[in-house]
């Protein structure tokens, strides 16, 4: 019999807007074994990126138990697990719940969304995401000698059928985020929002043409002041295609370009940071860590190798029955 924790949330939590859209989410009992995805929004994230992960487990009978980070869980459900992910996991909301796992030395893994594009790939990481991620300390030294032909592949098949931005020319391309990001927040000093960002880039290019892009959740409206400044709604790839330069906070649309061969401008701190030496060989192991969702080309020993998901070890016990 499967342990049940799905009453703490609904007894103790007063029901916020989002948390009343997940409720079935957070509610639901395992039924198998199961492994935990502490994340604090899936009713937009399972339909995107879980779902694939947890369709592909469900052939090995496993699934996946979704849960809030602020949810009080017996220390019996997590040890009866294969193991603890936190869908992003950075933001102070998942603060008490990592020190709790650390405490009681259960190990957890980290679980993001990749790259080219972002919403058809995620990665696991035993260290973190982003700047915390293992790729943040990474040499490299697994990589092929010449990386040129993954790097090509992945620009061909991403930038393929997309024509250049013509509106304007000679412009730089400003792509926004969202200003409550945790990129935003933990690794730039925008944390007052984009229209900060917009006054600091107007000041630096008051003759420029600048073409600013909203990230597309972003739904507050912003003032441009630059006498050539202009929104666009256009794709992201296009205006990559057709600037002069990408200048942005760490945002992945500068990964996007960095992957085309655009220059960019970084104000934030990101992996490009971290490896401004060595994008190439970054962007190719981004490109290698992580798992396409719609080819589902998953593998348990990579999965193994990239967590603490006890997957071996249960798999080995299930042959053995």
């Amino acid at each position: 019999m499967m342990p049940s924790n799905s009453s703490d949330f609904s007894e103790q939590h007063t029901w916020s807007a989002v948390a009343a859209c997940n409720r079935a989410f957070y509610l639901a009992e395992p039924k198998r074994p199961y492994i935990i995805v502490f994340t604090i929004n899936p009713v937009d994230q399972v339909p995107i990126w879980l779902a694939s992960i947890a369709n592909w487990f469900a052939q090995y009978a496993i699934e996946l138990v979704y849960r809030h980070p602020s949810q009080k869980l017996s220390l019996d459900f997590f040890q009866q697990s294969l193991g603890t992910l936190l869908w992003n996991g950075t933001l102070p909301i998942f603060n008490a719940l990592k020190q709790y796992l650390s405490a009681n030395n259960l190990p957890f893994s980290f679980l993001e969304c990749g790259f080219f594009p972002q919403t058809q790939h995620l990665y696991f990481d035993r260290m973190g995401i982003n700047v915390h991620s293992s790729l943040a300390r990474a040499d490299f030294s697994g990589l092929p000698a010449d990386v040129t032909q993954i790097l090509q592949q992945k620009r061909q098949q991403f930038f393929q059928e997309v024509a250049p931005h013509a509106e304007q020319h000679s412009y730089i391309f400003i792509p926004l985020q969202l200003g409550d990001d945790s990129n935003i927040q933990l690794h730039s000093r925008f944390v007052n929002g984009m229209q900060e960002f917009i006054n600091y880039i107007e000041a630096c290019y008051p003759d420029d043409c600048l073409v600013f892009k909203k990230h597309p959740r972003d739904n507050n409206e912003y003032q441009l002041f630059g006498k050539r400044s202009t929104w666009s709604t256009a794709c992201a790839r296009a205006l990559i295609k057709g600037a002069a330069k990408v200048h942005g906070i760490n945002s992945t649309v500068l990964f996007e370009a960095e992957l085309f061969g655009t220059e960019t401008i970084i104000e934030g701190d990101c992996l490009l940071t971290r490896h401004a030496n060595h994008k190439a060989e970054l962007l190719a192991a981004l490109i290698l860590w992580q798992f396409d969702v719609r080819l589902m080309d998953y593998s348990l020993e990579k999965i193994a190798a990239r967590s603490y998901l006890k997957l071996e070890e249960y798999l080995a016990s299930a042959s053995a029955v």
